[in-house]
This record gives structure tokens, sequence and C-alpha cells, in this order.
């Protein structure tokens, strides 16, 4: 008699094998989907965590950080509001590393300004930040070599220029002029902001935002050549935040073309160049930007991180970056 031997034919194998990878492609998006809510969150705290060390910093200065100190007379001095806002970070070994009468570039600032500050960095944008040449480091003053200066995925709002109002079928209120200035942009260069200065209520003005994965230049989604006129152009590099102690950490809101090419106020004429109406995720090159899905997170005044859809109505956003316009706030 034959014996025969318990075990799997040929074809039940490829029925289990099968199987196993359909239940593996229907659970990889779940597992990918969780993990992106995971750092969505956690970018979303490290705003929180930023907008508390602003109200610390309100509390024991009487005023908010300005959005940068750019004195260049009588003397040069350059510094962005990170560098400030360092102690109320739980960072005071680099706040006391930071050398606070030099300029942030000044090289004897590397080993803090090279620093990276997990804080200052969205889990969800890339790790890994290429950095700029010799040739675009030397207009900015950068002479020595080129620093890997520690990422910042978080700027702060200087001006919303005309630019922002007119693609967005609105005339800029108030008399004609280049911009307005956004919540923690100074009257003058190093004044703080008062609470009182920020006339369209602390809930309905938006100060810092997302500017994920500088000094790379990310056009919808995907890593790009910086397509305008400066220094730039043609590099992968953007224009400004190249790091968290960057002076240029902030940026003026001109809105964008769906390719990423930025709109532009001249700066005598007032006159605007309308390339496109994209206010949000088009690109990192100055404007609002992140890679989460479908939008980007805000940070107003009164301390609340709010999350920002990429369709969200252009002027209303407009309205939410300035502070004092005293204009009626309909979101829905």
């Amino acid at each position: 008699m034959t014996q025969r031997r318990p075990g799997f034919t040929l074809v039940e194998l490829l029925v289990v094998i099968a199987i196993i990878g359909i239940m593996v492609g229907l659970l990889l998006p779940a597992v990918q989907a969780a993990r992106e809510a995971a750092r969505r969150m956690q970018c979303g705290n490290n705003l929180k965590q930023i907008g508390l060390a602003f109200h610390n910093y309100e509390s024991s200065h009487k005023k908010l950080p300005p959005s940068r100190i750019e004195i260049n007379t009588p003397w040069r001095f350059h510094a962005g509001w990170q560098a400030m806002t360092l102690p109320y970070l739980e960072e005071i070994a680099l706040y006391e590393l930071y050398r606070k009468d030099l300029n942030w570039y000044d090289q004897r600032n590397n080993p803090a300004a090279t620093t990276k500050v997990n804080g200052f960095m969205c889990p969800s944008a890339p790790g890994t930040r290429v950095t700029p040449s010799a040739a675009l480091m030397t207009p900015r003053l950068i002479t020595y070599g080129t620093p890997s200066f520690g990422p910042s995925d978080y700027a702060a709002i200087n001006n919303i220029r005309r630019s922002a109002w007119v693609i967005n079928g609105s005339d800029m209120p108030g008399t004609i002029s280049r911009e307005k200035p956004g919540a923690l942009f100074p009257k003058r260069p190093g004044l703080g902001i008062k609470f009182s200065e920020i006339m369209d209520g602390l809930s309905n003005t938006i100060m810092i935002v997302e500017g994920s994965g500088r000094p790379d230049v990310w056009v919808n989604g995907r890593n790009a050549l910086n397509p305008g006129t400066g220094i730039a152009s043609g590099t992968q590099f953007v224009e400004e935040g190249w790091g968290w102690a960057d002076l240029q950490d902030s940026f003026s809101l001109d809105g964008s073309s769906d390719k990423g090419i930025a709109n532009r106020t001249n700066s005598s004429t007032f006159v605007v160049t309308n390339n496109g109406s994209c206010m949000i995720n088009c690109t990192n090159d100055g404007e609002i930007y992140s890679f989460h899905t479908g939008g980007a997170h805000s940070l107003r005044c009164d301390g609340s991180v709010q999350f920002l859809t990429a369709q969200m109505d252009g002027l209303l956003l407009v309205k939410l970056c300035t502070k004092d316009l005293k204009e009626i706030i309909e979101e829905k």
C-alpha cells in the first residue's frame, strides 16, 4: 500500500501567498496613514510649544519677539525670532551657546546655528537637507565655507503683499502701498510687538506657519529647481530660511502659481505680477508649505494651532495674516 504524506499542494501554497499579499496590500496604506496622523499631531504639538514660548516671552518682556532684527546702521546686526525664543523652549544650553552679540551668520555662531532642534522640524518633512553652495552663500555674507545650518520648518509672516489681495480678487485696504505688516513684523528694527498692536484679535491673527523642507525647494510635493528670479533661481535651494537661526526664517506672503512661481509686487510702483492664486502647498520658497495631505498648520497669536486647508478661501487667509486692519473674520 502507498503511504500518503500530509502537506500542501503547490496550488494551495500559491493561494495562501496570494491571500497574504492581498492582506499586506490592504494593511500597508492603513499603517502609513496612521504614521502620518501621528507625525501630523507631533507637528501641531511643535507649534503649540512655540506658542507657549511666545506667551512666556511676552510675560517676561511685555511684548512678543519681532519676526526678525535687521539693523544695518550705525552697525550691522541680524537675528531671527527663533534665537530669541530658545530659553522658553527648554533650549537654555543652546541659547547660552548662541552669541547674541554676533550676527546669526557669523562663523563663531556656527556651533549653535548648525545644531538641529527637533522642535523646529516637522516630522513629516525630509530629515536630510542639502546645504546651499558657496556661490549662494557669498551674497549673504557667508564667505568662510558651506555650513549646514540646523533646519527650520516653521516661519513667521513678515508682511502680506499687495499681490495676495489682487490674486484673490480684492483691493488692498488703506493707502496705496506695497504691503501690510504681519503679526510679528515690528514698526522699527528690533522692536517687539505688544498685544495691543494686534487689533484684529489674538484668535483671529496668524503669526507662525509651516514652511517645510527648506533649504531645498519643494513644488507640489516634489523636489524641484527654483523657478524664481533671485540668486537661487535655477538651483535646488530657496532664497530664504536656510535654518532656524537665519534672519530670513520669515517671509512675506505673495501667493504663487501651481508651478511654484511666486507673484510679485514691485517695490516702487506697487504693480502686481500675477502668476497664480495658489496660497498653500504649491511652493516652500517664501510661501506656506507642508508635507501633510490637504493643507498646513498655523499658529495664532492666542497660542492656538489651526490646520489651514489648501482649498480655503484665499482672501480669508490674507485677512487672518494681517494684524491691524480691523477686518471681520468669518470662518466656516
